[in-house]
């Protein structure tokens, strides 16, 4: 298949979703063409720092992250950048390498409250199951390691501990070990290195790096290929749109979609960082995240995790953190063109903490963390917890009755979790980008396949939920 001849799918983008599309879709003889903006990146060729236990080093890999995008989490912060993956492997490249799969109410709200018909729990856990990742379980470490020491605060203050995965349903307290992306030898394992390096031997199979799409080429409604920045057009059969839920809704912007909420229902899981300075330095080339708690704020079930963070990567071993992270938010924000300069990243509004009743989920998670940083296990372990980069006490929290609002609203941050910008549902409502199936509502020819098609963040990593969703929809294509 010459690059340039008409392949029956083009798919434009090669992270979580992307990969596992091209895998499968060309498993019945389809012909793809993968569109990729980064660099190519091939099983056992990938650098230290993408193979390697930390996320930190990973994200510093030159041309692995998008450079430019910023985003603003909460009104009132500063605009500070946004990671998203570049390159093969997208942010399964890049990110903690931590495997969620998200609880049963997810995905039974998506086709309850949502219309997304053939998405609740019982349809999509048979693809969860196939999802052909392998997860090893984190090592907590030694006494001196932040994810230790939570594991046993959590323990003695008579929380359910898990050698393994937590199980679904989570109504209670629980804590366990992280579950990670990783081979047996402690190496990362992307997206690309298990889908993508299989379908590349297949000859009806191309990929295109280093590569920026522009628009779809449309004629009328029904979509006949790509646009590159370039200018070039290439034509297809069927585009699918995997870029991403900061990408992907700039993409269809810029090809005059008319779908109202395209861009609309931006969420990402707000983050509280509780900052330990650690009596002892943790080596920076050992995984960072290790330990996993999970509790409910009273609100929703299993709507709150408290997660361990053993160090913060090269130049910050001296510092631990406790990120008390609201899995299930209520506040939506957009993406937005800046420019129809497909060189130009988009303007990105979390609008975090728009919905009071989020404030309030959080306080609870980092009332219960500050009760946990006073167990002795935590407790002997740091010279000190701040709140700030300034090296804030955690006892100004305490001065007046509205000190954690004010301080969640300056200091919250992000999972990286960017999800619902072209959000999936019921054809009939104006709050839908795409069909149960993927398909652009109003668009012939085209869908999108990532974490912008979700349209409730579920309550875990999006790395797997993205590659679920690759999986039902390359089966039901």
């Amino acid at each position: 298949m010459n690059i340039l001849q008409r392949p029956d799918v083009i798919v434009v983008g090669a992270g979580s979703a992307g990969c596992v599309l091209a895998d499968r879709l060309s498993q019945s003889g389809r012909s793809v063409l993968v569109i990729e903006a980064g660099p190519d990146l091939r099983f056992g060729a990938a650098p230290s720092g993408i193979s390697g236990p930390s996320f930190f080093a990973a994200m510093s890999e030159p041309g692995r992250v998008w450079s430019h995008v910023e985003a603003q989490r909460v009104a009132g912060q500063a605009r500070r950048p946004y990671a998203r993956g570049r390159g093969i492997g997208g942010s399964s490249a890049v990110n903690a390498m931590i495997g969620l799969w998200g609880e049963v109410e997810d995905y039974d709200a998506w086709e309850s409250d949502f219309g997304c018909q053939g998405w609740s729990w019982r349809d999509v856990e048979p693809y969860f199951r196939r999802i052909d990742i392998p997860l090893t379980k984190a090592d907590p470490g030694s006494p001196t390691r932040v994810g230790s020491a939570l594991f046993e605060a959590c323990r003695l203050e008579g929380w359910t501990w898990h050698r393994g995965p937590f199980p679904l349903g989570g109504v209670g307290r629980d804590v366990g070990p992280v579950m990670l992306t990783r081979s047996t030898d402690g190496r990362r394992v992307t997206a690309s290195d298990i889908y993508l390096e299989r379908a590349r031997e297949r000859s009806h199979v191309r990929i295109l790096c280093d590569t920026l799409v522009d628009r779809v080429a449309m004629q009328g409604t029904h979509a006949v290929g790509v646009i590159l920045a370039d200018g070039t057009l290439i034509e297809s059969k069927e585009t699918v749109i995997c870029a991403g839920a900061i990408h992907s809704p700039a993409i269809l912007l810029r090809s005059k979609i008319e779908r109202p909420a395209i861009g609309q229902g931006l969420q990402d899981h707000a983050s509280a960082p509780l900052t330990l300075a650690l009596r002892e330095s943790c080596p920076t080339d050992s995984v960072a995240a290790t330990t996993l708690a999970r509790l409910s704020s009273g609100f929703e079930p299993a709507d709150l995790q408290i997660l361990a963070l053993d160090h913060f990567g090269e130049g910050a071993n001296e510092f631990g953190q406790l990120a008390v992270a609201l899995m299930h938010p209520r506040s939506r924000g957009q993406v937005t063109l800046a420019s129809q300069d497909p060189t130009v990243d988009p303007i990105v509004d979390f609008q975090m903490l728009s919905d009071e009743r989020d404030v309030e989920a959080l306080m609870v998670g980092v009332n219960v963390a500050r009760q946990l940083l006073q167990s002795s296990p935590l407790k002997d372990m740091s010279n000190g917890v701040f709140i700030d980069d300034l090296g804030t006490p955690v006892e100004a929290l305490d001065q007046s009755p509205g000190a954690v609002g004010e301080w969640l609203r300056a200091y919250t941050g992000d999972y990286v979790h960017a999800s619902g910008t072209c959000a999936m549902g019921d054809r009939g409502s104006e709050l839908s980008v795409v069909d149960c199936f993927g398909r652009v509502i109003g668009v012939t020819g085209l869908r999108v396949c990532d974490a912008s098609i979700f349209p409730q963040v579920p309550r875990a990593n999006t790395h797997f939920p993205a590659m679920m969703a690759a999986e039902v929809i390359a089966d039901r294509w």
